[in-house]
């Protein structure tokens, strides 16, 4: 659990509206409680005490931050959009019912899930998403490449070359490479058609991609390192372990709009 008031939101520039109505909300609320909002200068994130949890998103200008706070052994918390029901997400199994239903994943001090735990299996259900069976046959691999700002952030701009170089020093296997921009608009679902494997970075299409019943690689800050592979080499061999317990930890790791503002994301959040 995490007293709100020990905490402090930045809300960057640029964000789009629905985005930025939803971050004020949530500042909102955390001032009410004593918590503190920085809005636009990240380096003020720089100078607050220990004792306060900084919480960014997947803006650039956090990154050299979080760096320092990873080496220091400092709190902070990220979020972004959610494993589940994504607004924006274009697969009707995966899609948000509505605005406020679209859900967010909130983690101390990590960008995605890091471990499984026990728990129940309540949140889970109440997506109602049907996983389907693994895939254990297959011909192209599917490369998705991270976006520019993902890039950035990360400091992986040459992923996808070495990527690519990568696996294709290793099979002959097509390779069909799905960019950012054609997540509004083709459905991964058609790209995993027939696939032998996904190939990402730590995109929520792996994610996805599990819960599609296709295997992934990716880099160990994925969630989906926990029901993958992260080594390239044993791309031939990718891996189908049980996935009940992964999809409960995921549910229980992100939280949809009302319930960001009304406490249940901080009684909950580890």
């Amino acid at each position: 659990m995490i007293d709100p008031a020990k905490v402090c939101l930045f809300i960057p520039e640029g964000l789009k509206r629905f985005k930025l109505d939803l971050f004020n909300r949530i500042g909102g609320y955390i001032e009410k409680q004593g918590g503190q909002v920085v809005r636009h200068d990240a380096s003020r994130l720089a100078v607050l005490p220990d004792d306060v949890i900084p919480i960014v998103g997947c803006q650039p200008e956090s990154t050299d931050l979080i760096i320092e706070w990873r080496r220091r052994k400092r709190q902070w918390i990220y979020w972004d959009r959610g494993y589940f029901r994504r607004w924006f997400a274009v697969d009707p199994a995966n899609k948000a019912r509505s605005l406020e239903d679209s859900y967010y994943r909130w983690h101390l001090d990590g960008f995605q899930l890091r471990s499984v735990q026990k728990g129940s299996d309540e949140r889970w259900k109440s997506l109602g998403i049907v996983a389907q069976p693994w895939r254990r046959q297959g011909g192209h691999i599917v490369i998705a490449a991270p976006s520019k700002t993902y890039a950035k952030f990360h400091r992986c701009e040459t992923w996808l070359e070495e990527t690519l170089d990568a696996v294709a020093r290793i099979t002959d296997r097509q390779l069909v490479i799905r960019h950012k921009e054609q997540v509004l608009t083709r459905p991964l679902s058609k790209d995993l058609e027939g696939a032998h494997c996904l190939v990402a970075h730590a995109s929520i299409a792996a994610v996805e991609s599990v819960m599609f019943g296709c295997p992934v690689f990716v880099h160990p800050d994925s969630a989906a390192a926990l029901v993958g592979k992260t080594n390239l080499k044993e791309i031939e061999k990718p891996v189908y372990p049980e996935r009940e317990a992964w999809f409960h930890s995921l549910a229980a790791s992100q939280w949809n709009e009302r319930e960001l503002v009304d406490g249940t994301l901080w009684r909950s959040i580890t």
